[in-house]
């Protein structure tokens, strides 16, 4: 598969709505989308597709907080601290949020809804534990930050939580706390790079337009705290956007590891010839083509990570563009990539995603809440509005 190289967002035209100082992209120079002439996505200024494989999770959250890649030794801190969180979180100091996610959960809720009420709770004994850690390595002790590790660290917890009532810590780096979480079968260094690679893919490029992002801004415009922002940022996902992954991972299944070409093509000639079926994993509601797949199966043909469900991922990319000429996104290879690490539970599709977003929601939140309510002032506002078309919301 080819990759599309985008313009530089320094290179592209002036976006402001109302002619003011040129940003990276529309509202924000956190991150941001290129259509025009070329698709890509963008953080703090670098293309998204650099830095998959590129750098690990810890290094992208640090980098999209704060604008610049971090030390080594600085990554290393930031996972010392989000591992020494997770810690307390299994234990006594998280029983009060690990308890509201299984509650909820035991109500019938989702695993989403559930987990988005562990950030409800009194976070601030595993808030004081990121706060000792950052003091003793020498991170900033902000409480946006602090608030902000406390979060990266609870979401895979909760998310376990509110799927079997138990959790684990898991190991020293983000993403092999992701693979426990998860339960995979699969825990090892090229397991770790593989979640690495899905953790920086999903955690931001977007700007404010994806739901997970946009609702947290908006939340965090009321005067809630950066956690209910984070929440709220939980409930904006479902079946159309991050819930994808869930649905593209349960088809698979469906298919099995063993499914021969014609068996294979044969499912994705339902999924498209059936009236009002969708095959979950492919399009995008931006892209013609979402640039991050086609750099992910490189890496993984690079790392050597190849199994029956990357196969069926091969063959069904293959059908869709013959027949439909329709490209994987990122839910498509997700799903493939954790049944190949041994993740039975379709939901971590979603999981995965919302675990790596919330390095996103936090930034956007933080850079949100000091604006006027509208975002804007009185003035612009009330132009803006004039200018928005008729069920763009």
């Amino acid at each position: 598969m080819t990759q599309t190289v985008a313009t530089p967002p320094s290179e592209a035209a002036q976006q402001s709505l109302f002619g003011g100082p040129r940003t990276l992209y529309r509202g924000t120079d956190i991150d941001g989308a290129t259509i025009e002439p070329n698709e890509g996505l963008w953080v703090r200024g670098s293309n998204l597709n650099e830095l998959i494989g590129g750098i690990d999770f810890a290094s992208a959250l640090w980098r999209v907080w704060f604008g610049e890649m971090p030390e080594p030794a600085v990554a290393e801190s930031v996972d010392a601290a989000l591992a020494a969180v997770s810690e307390a979180l299994v234990g006594e100091a998280g029983r009060p949020a690990i308890a509201a996610a299984r509650t909820v959960a035991a109500s019938g809720a989702g695993m989403v809804q559930a987990a988005a009420c562990g950030f409800l709770a009194d976070l601030s004994a595993l808030e004081n534990v990121a706060r000792e850690q950052a003091a003793a390595s020498g991170l900033p002790e902000d409480e946006d930050f602090i608030q902000g590790l406390a979060a990266i660290a609870c979401a895979p917890v909760f998310l376990a939580a509110a799927l079997s009532g138990e959790a684990e810590a898991g190991g020293g780096r983000h993403a092999e706390r992701v693979l426990a979480a998860m339960r995979a079968v699969r825990r090892d260094e090229t397991a770790i790079r593989v979640v690495d690679a899905l953790l920086v893919a999903w955690h931001a490029g977007f700007g404010y337009i994806t739901p997970t992002v946009l609702v947290p801004r908006v939340a965090i415009g009321t005067g809630v705290t950066l956690t209910q922002a984070v929440a709220a940022g939980f409930m904006a996902s479902g079946p159309k956007h991050v819930g994808a992954a869930e649905e593209a991972l349960a088809w698979l299944k469906a298919i099995g590891p063993d499914a021969g070409d014609d068996a294979v093509h044969a499912a994705v000639d339902a999924a498209l010839d059936s009236p009002g079926q969708l095959l979950f994993g492919f399009g995008h509601p931006l892209f013609v083509e979402d640039p991050r797949p086609p750099r992910i199966r490189a890496l993984f043909a690079e790392w050597g990570f190849e199994g029956p469900h990357i196969r069926l991922f091969d063959l069904a990319c293959r059908r869709a563009l013959e027949r439909k000429g329709l490209r994987p996104n990122i839910d498509f290879i997700t799903a493939a990539a954790l049944l190949d690490l041994g993740v039975e539970e379709p939901r971590w599709g979603v999981g995965l995603g919302l675990c790596a977003r919330v390095a996103a929601m936090v930034a956007h939140a933080i850079e949100r809440r000091d604006r006027p309510a509208f975002g804007v002032s009185s003035k612009a506002a009330r132009k803006l509005l004039a200018t928005v078309p008729v069920g763009w919301l």
